[in-house]
């Protein structure tokens, strides 16, 4: 999924087009990549979702819960 965004640029890529591409449940995986500290932007045109994109500069953001345990 990484590869299909960052291919897009700046084109939100929509999530019938992700299913095109192979990933079942897109919307599982934005979440798990954002999970891992990536910053995905949803795109809304009207109030209504066109797709999403890495945000600009995109990267996994570093970890802020101590030994990766979440409040532990």
């Amino acid at each position: 999924m990484l590869r299909v965004l960052r291919d897009a640029g700046d084109r939100p890529v929509s999530l019938p087009e992700l299913r095109e591409r192979g990933i079942g449940n897109p919307a599982a995986v934005i979440y798990e990549l954002e999970l891992a500290g990536w910053e995905i932007d949803r795109v809304h045109r009207q109030g209504r979702l066109v797709g999403v994109r890495l945000a600009a500069g995109a990267g996994p953001r570093p970890s802020t819960h101590r030994n990766g345990r979440f409040g532990r």
